[in-house]
């Protein structure tokens, strides 16, 4: 039986009230989920991000929905991460900590949230980035699931990752 995957039916994992983003935020920061990083060392990000993004449509086009999902992921990831970099010097390799931070510090305006809920409500506010976390770790890992990823959930996935590096290099 095939079972079509909506993003609907994706869990998120990350909290959504102050007190426990506080918390999360706290044990990234204990684990030193975050790294100093090179003064300017920011464009570096985007610049992945942006090549990231450019295989993601690629993937897009020829139809491929779970590689368009991996590579839009690693545009978001990198965008976040130019974003951290340019405002507070760090970056994350680790994903959870990365959109909590971004949450945490308020570096991704209410503006840009509410434009990403445009996209799909599940786009609320910048802990609802953790679902192409979610969709990536689908696409990348599940031989059950993989193939279940529809042409809008990676067309989704890729509008927002397109939106976020815009966002992050109109900062710069």
């Amino acid at each position: 039986m095939l079972i079509i995957l909506k993003m609907s039916s994706v869990r998120t994992t990350l909290p959504r009230e102050e007190g426990p983003i506080d918390r999360f935020f706290d044990n990234c920061m204990k684990r030193k989920r975050f790294l100093e990083d090179v003064p300017g060392h920011h464009s570096k990000h985007l610049l992945k991000a942006k090549h990231d993004l450019v295989r993601a449509r690629a993937e897009f086009d020829d139809e491929c929905w779970d590689w368009t999902v991996v590579m839009a992921y690693y545009a978001i990831h990198h965008a976040g991460n130019a974003l951290l970099s340019r405002e507070k010097g760090l970056f994350s390799k680790d994903p959870s900590c990365l959109i909590i931070a971004l949450q945490r510090w308020e570096l991704i305006s209410t503006d840009f949230m509410g434009a990403m809920a445009q996209v799909h409500q599940r786009f609320a506010d910048a802990v609802d980035l953790d679902l192409t976390f979610q969709l990536r770790k689908i696409s990348q890992y599940s031989v059950d699931e993989w193939e279940d990823i529809t042409g809008e959930d990676a067309g989704a996935v890729l509008e927002v990752a397109s939106k976020l590096v815009r966002f992050v290099e109109q900062g710069t």
